[in-house]
């Protein structure tokens, strides 16, 4: 397995394709997106009180701290799609690219719904999950901090949503579906 991180993903052409012939292009639907919006809507909204909580102190003390959990944002992102690479066998390259404000991993393997729900669930239960559970329970008194954190885990929480609507499409199409495949910008499956 070589795990490459490969820059800017300027189109999509530059991703990986695979013979789509016999596959069926995944298509998650609004309601797969309204069952993880419902389901990260507590901790998003505790994550979004601490982000505007109140600070009397010098707005670039505020600015700072912004900086700071950009850049943590930027490393918890990369240790994401680490965490999506790891996941895949040594036959294929596996490439992590940045696209827009997020990144993707793309690897064209072969991989049974069993394999690919740990994929997608395997950063997110490691990242995600402790950083949600953390802000519902924080009991923090710096405000600076707590505007940081909330910055940090809003965006990861955010970020979490394609890949907990995908699991959630599969979950729910499980029956019918023998593999799936990446290949381009969209993920396929074979039906049984």
């Amino acid at each position: 397995m070589t795990i490459k991180f490969r820059g800017y993903l300027k189109n999509n052409n530059q991703l990986k394709s695979v013979d789509e012939s016999r596959l069926e292009k995944m298509t998650i639907g609004w309601i797969d997106y309204l069952f993880v919006f419902l389901i990260i809507l507590y901790p998003l909204t505790k994550s979004l009180k601490l982000l505007i909580s109140k600070y009397n102190g010098k707005i670039l003390n505020v600015f700072l701290i912004d900086i700071l959990g950009f850049i943590i944002v930027i490393l918890l992102m990369i240790v994401h799609e680490y965490f999506h690479a790891i996941t895949f066998s040594k036959k294929e390259d596996i490439y992590i690219w940045f696209q827009g404000f997020g990144m993707i991993t793309h690897c064209t393997e072969i991989k049974n719904v069993k394999e690919y729900l740990y994929t997608l669930l395997l950063p997110n239960l490691c990242i995600t999950l402790p950083l949600s559970i953390f802000v519902i329970f924080v009991k923090l008194s710096n405000p600076l901090i707590l505007k940081m954190i909330g910055l940090v885990s809003s965006i990861i929480i955010l970020g979490a949503i394609n890949d907990l609507a995908t699991i959630v499409y599969i979950i729910r199409n499980r029956k019918q579906i023998e593999y799936l495949q990446l290949s381009g910008k969209y993920m396929y499956y074979k039906k049984k």
